[in-house]
Order: structure tokens, then C-alpha cells, then sequence
């Protein structure tokens, strides 16, 4: 009994380690998703090394259409992201390591404010789709900034609050299991 109540103890204290560093995690991954198709695909491309390269574009391709007119390049070889996706991706790991300052005094941006700021990308992309008009990459690059700006605004701060509930179910928990000076003392 006191082997398992010590195993859901300390898998308590590692999912609120988790939930502690939660923002480092998320930081990381978006670092991760973008550096991989960024730098990694092209650098293995430049390399050489067309395999491993090759998987990066099939991974991101139901994410971003990856035409090479709408893709900026790296030591000559195309990246796996389109101008926009390249904004969105980087801008979120940007907007993310930002929010680590911010926290404290940033509050939740309101969904009227998400879809102002994604507006300017869903004009381009569906004018542009539409063929009224021709986008640029720097209508792209700021496009997709705005929409990812937007998103970690909207997005983070709730998952903060999230967390910080999250946290304290976890502390009472975590509490429950932890055995008082009455339980560990022997029989006199």
C-alpha cells in the first residue's frame, strides 16, 4: 500500500512539474517545429542528406502547401514552410518566449481581438486564393506575424490560469498521499 500510494505520489509531483514549466515546453516544441523545417530541411538538403530532408517536407506538407514561389530559400535549398507559415511558426516561438516576461502583466486578449488580428491574413490568402489579386512575401511574412500574435495572446494566458488550477488539484493531491508524523511512527 505505502510502495503504491509512493509511485502516484511522485507521478503527481512529475505532472506538476509539468504543469510548473509548462510554458518552457510549449517554447521548446514551437522552437523545435520551426527550426525543423526552416533550417533543418534546407541544411540536410545543402548536405546532401535528401532522406531525411524529404521526411521534413512530407511531415509539414498537410500543414502548408510548400510551392516553391511562396517559399524562402536557405544555403540554395527551399525551406519545407511558405513565406506565411514560416511567419506563423516563427512568430509563435517569438510571441511565446516573449510571453515569459510578460505573464506577470499581460492579460487574456478577447476573441473580437483574435479575429481583428487574424483578419489581415484571411484577406490576403482568400483575395489572393480567389485571384483578385497577388500577394508578396512581406504581405505574408506580416499576415502571419498578426495571426500569431494574436493566437499566443489569446491562447496563453488562459492556458495559464488552466495551469494554476491545475496546480493546486495537484497540491491537494499530492497532500492526500503524503503520509503525517502519525503514519510513520511505530508501535510503542
Amino acid at each position: 500500500m505505502d510502495f503504491e500510494r509512493t509511485v502516484q505520489r511522485r507521478m503527481l509531483r512529475l505532472i506538476r512539474c509539468g504543469a510548473d514549466h509548462w510554458l518552457l515546453l510549449v517554447n521548446a516544441a514551437a522552437g523545435a517545429l520551426f527550426a525543423l523545417p526552416v533550417l533543418i530541411a534546407p541544411a540536410l538538403e545543402a548536405l546532401g542528406l535528401h532522406g531525411p530532408a524529404q521526411l521534413i517536407f512530407w511531415a509539414y506538407g498537410s500543414q502548408c502547401h510548400q510551392m516553391p514561389s511562396r517559399s524562402f530559400y536557405l544555403w540554395g535549398e527551399q525551406m519545407a514552410l511558405c513565406h506565411r507559415m514560416s511567419a506563423i511558426y516563427g512568430s509563435c516561438f517569438l510571441f511565446g518566449m516573449s510571453y515569459i516576461m510578460l505573464r506577470r502583466r499581460l492579460g487574456a486578449l478577447p476573441f473580437w481581438l483574435l479575429a481583428a488580428y487574424s483578419f489581415p491574413m484571411a484577406v490576403d490568402g482568400f483575395t489572393q486564393l480567389f485571384g483578385w489579386r497577388e500577394s508578396n512575401w512581406e504581405l505574408r511574412l506580416l499576415s502571419g506575424a498578426f495571426f500569431a500574435l494574436g493566437t499566443v495572446w489569446y491562447i496563453f494566458p488562459r492556458v495559464e490560469l488552466v495551469m494554476r488550477v491545475f496546480r493546486r488539484q495537484l497540491d491537494a493531491e499530492i497532500q492526500q498521499l503524503t503520509p503525517t508524523a502519525s503514519h510513520t511512527r511505530a508501535p510503542a
